[in-house]
């Protein structure tokens, strides 16, 4: 037998709360930005993504923790990081195996 069961909303949908900041930006910047709001977000989303690897990396670079502490800050796993300390100029300790095997054992990563 079926039975329905009655769910309140809040628990159905993830509810988000939103907030408005205003920034100052130059109007080459302003006439670069998308017109919609979701757009825009996606945006800002993408440019804190990039600046907290950016920082990551730079502290890597100064010898602040390991490569995979530096994923860690970013948000992002060793393998995304791997190629973006590369492209960054720095030559993180990786054996090439690396990339075609499986997950990284704990010995690996501390290795980084």
């Amino acid at each position: 037998m079926l039975e329905l069961m009655q769910v309140p909303f809040e628990q159905m949908c993830r509810v988000v709360t939103m907030t408005e900041i205003i920034i100052s930006v130059t109007a080459e910047l302003a006439d670069q930005l998308p017109d919609g709001p979701a757009e825009r977000q996606a945006v800002l989303e993408l440019g804190l993504r990039q600046w907290r690897v950016r920082q990551a990396l730079d502290a890597y670079g100064r010898g602040e923790g390991s490569l995979a502490y530096a994923a860690q800050q970013a948000g992002i796993s060793i393998r995304e990081m791997i190629p973006l300390a590369y492209a960054h100029g720095l030559t993180p300790k990786v054996d090439p195996g690396w990339f075609s095997a499986g997950p990284l054992t704990i010995d690996d990563v501390t290795r980084l």
